[in-house]
């Protein structure tokens, strides 16, 4: 029969165990990157004021999606300088492993 000691050390270790696959299976596949290597919300953030910061108007029309570092860039743009303008400006923030460009041209009004 076990000491009460090793009980105590066999439970701690089922508990790390089933506490680290709880987090694999909750991250999702594909996801293992932790929260602190990949700030969606602070690339973001940056993101949009650096774009806001050269383009006040067009920043406004341009919606910035960040899911594990990938920034996608939606919405529309009124010239295809200001579009390559916001990819520069998303790919120069820290941590930002890839930029997606989904705008498309605004509509004339």
């Amino acid at each position: 029969m076990r000491s009460m000691r090793e009980r105590r050390r066999f439970g701690t270790r089922v508990a790390l165990v089933l506490a680290g696959c709880v987090a694999l299976l909750a991250a999702g596949p594909g996801r293992l990157i932790a929260a602190a290597d990949c700030p969606d919300a602070a690339i973001t953030a940056d993101v949009k004021t650096r774009i806001l910061g050269r383009h006040p108007v067009a920043g406004l029309k341009i919606n910035i999606d960040t899911d594990q570092c990938v920034v996608t860039l939606k919405g529309c743009y009124e010239s295809a300088a200001v579009a390559r303008r916001a990819v520069t400006s998303a790919r120069k923030v820290a941590k930002v492993r890839g930029v997606k460009n989904e705008m498309k041209p605004c509509p004339k009004d």
